[in-house]
């Protein structure tokens, strides 16, 4: 009760309602991701690398490993829940077997995975991916990789500085942050907004940075309103080799 009591006094007791769900039609979302090797050519925020390709239809899923030890009785990841949305831009999610069988829940857009059971290791021993094909073929749509040089370990969800606002939200973005591996790495990151309207449209740029390295941050102290079903996706481009990461913070308000 001390707590609550002190937050009501504070500029964040608004935001804990929201987090806490106690303000009707009101959610929220961070969105983060991480790319360890950004080079002279445009790439998204995410382990896997290269520019994001999205689906035009929704199609079921497979999650599997490059690593046998993520299985039904393996020591690392054993099943993965799976989060997007369906045709109809609505919330989704399906939890799934490493390596079994593919899904039922057709999927437009993935935009969070992560590991729930485990083996003895507690998270991922290798990089899972989320494709539409078996055996990892298709097309990617999310990858749970690790860290660390010669011994790794996973990270146990993606990191995937991208979304799509579902149907009947408008999203306030109200936070975007870049963080820069190693310091005098020429670097431009920008943050994309993609509106559907009647159909699929460009990429617009609506914020970019250029940054030499370390951590920046934009607040907006007017927060950028983005309409349902749009996409959002952070991109760069950098010196050779460069680790970027990136993420946002969004307010979703369900239109009545």
């Amino acid at each position: 009760m001390a707590v609550n009591r002190y937050l009501a006094n504070t500029h964040l007791a608004e935001k804990v309602d929201i987090s806490e769900k106690r303000v009707v039609n009101v959610d929220y979302i961070h969105k983060f991701g991480r790319n360890p090797n950004v080079g002279g050519a445009p790439e998204t925020i995410w382990m896997y690398g290269g520019v994001y390709s999205y689906l035009t239809s929704p199609s079921t899923v497979y999650v599997t490993s490059d690593d046998a030890d993520d299985a039904a009785a393996g020591t690392g990841a054993r099943t993965v829940t799976v989060q997007g949305l369906d045709g109809n831009y609505n919330n989704i999610q399906e939890t799934l077997t490493v390596g079994g069988s593919v899904g039922t829940v057709e999927f437009l857009r993935v935009f969070r995975a992560f590991v729930v059971e485990s083996g003895s290791v507690g998270t991922n021993v290798g990089t899972v991916l989320i494709t539409t094909g078996a055996g990892g073929s298709g097309t990617v749509l999310a990858d749970i990789g690790t860290i660390g040089t010669g011994s790794t370990f996973g990270l146990g969800q993606t990191q995937l500085a991208l979304y799509t606002v579902p149907a009947h939200c408008i999203g306030y973005l109200t936070t975007w942050n870049v963080g820069v591996g190693s310091y005098n790495d020429a670097t431009t990151v920008s943050l994309y907004t993609r509106v559907f309207d009647t159909g699929y449209q460009s990429f617009r740029t609506r914020d970019i940075m250029d940054v030499p390295g370390g951590y920046h941050t934009r607040n907006f102290d007017i927060p950028l309103q983005i309409p349902e079903k749009t996409d959002i996706e952070v991109r760069a481009i950098a010196s050779a080799g460069s680790t970027i990461s990136s993420s946002f913070d969004l307010i979703l308000v369900r239109k009545r």
